[in-house]
């Protein structure tokens, strides 16, 4: 009984943080931009034009409004599950073809396919496209730059202590030949995780400059933001797995659903970092021809 409900607390919170409070404070940071730096004074801004990126505004939100109501179906769903308990639920969520775990995934990824779309669709707050650089003078920062200056060793040192951490407990655990359980191939799924986030990183670092326009502070903290957040993902996912073992040798895979929902709530916690504009110089997307 108490689990059950627990589950549904936490996937409550799941629904309201991802599909109620992130749009929410997306949708007022960008209407603060629009109000606060319009098109006629600020075309570079806009590179799509600001009713392509008002349609683009609408599909979010309303996106985030089914997913929203979708989401507390989900949760009466659960609530009402036969038996009131954990098991109950599993039964019911079987009956679609679905485990627990999977249902919160699926759930997951649906959540976030609004912002997908929206980036897709030309919304200026998630996808500055390139638009033709146009100015006669242009400024390049030349200084060479290492990981280092966007994150400390310290949390370097932790991602790396997690991850060989991880590798030797997946090797103990082995030595008890689990019948569920997938030995290293769990290692090799962190790891693969781990490169995706380094090529992000160098990407970030050493790729070419998606918006011309954007100031080389702006870029550096920028740059710091996606650094910090994915070495904080990659130690978090580190210990989301092995919380999984964990109970998956316990004989507690039961809870596996709530910790999942967890974690994919501090995914969504740390993507609220990137939501700030109060330090971003807007100054450079004012037209050359506007005098202020």
């Amino acid at each position: 009984m108490y689990e059950n409900l627990i589950f549904s607390i936490v996937l409550l919170s799941q629904v309201l943080l991802i599909s109620f409070v992130l749009p929410r404070k997306v949708l007022e940071r960008v209407r603060h931009v629009v109000k606060n730096y319009p098109p006629d004074q600020y075309p570079r801004l806009y590179p799509v034009g600001l009713e392509e990126s008002e349609r683009a505004r609408r599909m979010y939100r309303n996106a985030n409004g089914v997913m929203f109501l979708l989401g507390l179906a989900l949760v009466g769903y659960t609530l009402y599950a036969p038996g009131g308990e954990m098991s109950g639920l599993r039964r019911n969520v079987m009956l679609l073809g679905l485990r627990p775990s999977m249902m919160v995934f699926l759930y997951f990824m649906l959540q976030f396919s609004p912002m997908i779309i929206a980036a897709t669709s030309g919304f200026t707050y998630f996808n500055l496209k390139r638009s033709p650089d146009t100015r006669s003078r242009r400024s390049a920062d030349l200084r060479r730059r290492r990981l280092t200056d966007y994150v400390s060793p310290g949390l370097l040192a932790a991602v790396g202590f997690v991850y060989v951490s991880f590798v030797a407990f997946v090797a103990y655990i082995d030595t008890f030949d689990f019948p569920w359980f997938g030995g290293y191939y769990n290692v090799l799924g962190m790891t693969i995780m781990n490169l995706f986030f380094v090529g992000i990183v160098a990407k970030s670092i050493y790729g070419k400059r998606k918006d011309p326009y954007q100031s080389a502070a702006d870029r550096d903290r920028l740059i710091e933001i996606t650094v910090g957040a994915l070495a904080a993902i990659s130690i978090a996912g580190t210990l989301f797995v092995t919380l999984s073992i964990v109970l998956g040798a316990l004989e507690l895979r039961h809870l596996a659903p709530i910790a999942q929902s967890i974690y994919f709530q501090v995914i969504a916690a740390f993507s609220f970092r990137s939501l700030s504009i109060e330090d971003i110089n807007f100054e450079v997307y004012r037209d050359d021809a506007v005098t202020t």
